[in-house]
């Protein structure tokens, strides 16, 4: 998995850039694999008894955007791919030190 992760964190970058050229299915998969793919890094360096990064208050609050993402303004939609991009690429970086 660590090394799709680096072909992930462009894949959302792109797609933030993209944003209105994706479908409502397409933004509401990928901000749901990154929230997988943001609790399985957590708790596997949680596992390792590493210090684990403060998340943003858009990562934070993952779960509670999800249910309103096909609703979401594009800028909004791109910013939170944004910001689940660089939460991922921060934990690959910390397991990448770790491991």
């Amino acid at each position: 998995m660590t090394s799709s992760i680096p072909h992930f964190v462009s894949e959302l970058y792109r797609s933030a850039n993209e944003v209105a050229k994706l479908s409502t299915f397409e933004r509401r998969r990928l901000v749901e694999r990154a929230a997988s793919v943001i609790t399985e890094q957590r708790i596997q360096l949680a596992a390792t008894g590493n210090v684990v990064s403060i998340s943003s208050g858009v990562v934070a609050g993952i779960e509670a955007i999800l249910p309103q993402i096909d609703d979401m303004p594009d800028p909004l939609a791109s910013h939170i791919l944004l910001e689940c991009a660089d939460e991922i690429r921060k934990l690959h970086i910390l397991s990448a030190k770790t491991g």
